[in-house]
């Protein structure tokens, strides 16, 4: 690939198309700087200028990664009560978990266990973000159980759903959004009120 002659924003953010990219397609464990270079179209020593390490790479990719499912859970009507609140965020997070190769690597959903420990920190941070920001939808949605319970609620339904996404069940086809509405409204909608 040609080098660019992009500015610094711009050699960032191709850095991390790349990575994005190499991490859908081979995981983080076997992810290749060289590679990243080469597919971004930037030198090896200004790769390592804006990212000193590899760690410093997939720690802003997960970020960014996260930051993009966050964005996605909070478009989550809440104006049809918690319980619809409920469905309509399972079924978003069962989208996202299935139609996103970088945050399934990420979370551990492809089976590539090579990748650092680090990485279940970061999937734990996002069980975190993620049940605290749909209790939160689920609040204001008009859930009234309390804090905690509700959180815990949340993050039965994150759980689940990274589960049923990771190993397949025939009691639920997560491509099928109508049947995890379905599901959802059935034994996870229940739990809110």
């Amino acid at each position: 690939m040609r080098r660019t002659s992009a500015n610094r924003s711009e050699q960032e953010a191709a850095i991390l198309k790349a990575a994005a990219e190499e991490v859908a397609l081979v995981g983080i464990g076997r992810l290749s700087m060289d590679v990243i270079a080469r597919q971004a179209g930037v030198s090896r020593s200004t790769l390592y200028r804006r990212f000193p390490s590899r760690d410093a790479l997939v720690t802003e990719l997960g970020r960014q990664t996260f930051d993009f499912a966050m964005a996605r859970l909070q478009t989550v009507g809440v104006d049809a009560g918690p319980r619809e609140a409920a469905v309509a965020a399972f079924r978003e997070g069962v989208r996202l978990l299935t139609g996103e190769p970088v945050m399934r690597r990420f979370l551990q959903l492809d089976g590539d266990f090579t990748a650092t420990a680090g990485m279940f920190d970061e999937a734990r941070v996002f069980l975190i973000s993620a049940a605290t920001a749909m209790a939160k939808a689920l609040r204001a949605a008009g859930a009234t159980l309390p804090d905690e319970e509700l959180l815990a609620v949340a993050e039965v339904h994150i759980r689940l759903a990274a589960s049923l996404v990771q190993v397949g069940t025939p009691v639920l086809d997560v491509s099928d959004d109508e049947a995890v509405t379905r599901y959802a409204r059935t034994y996870l909608a229940p739990l809110v009120r």
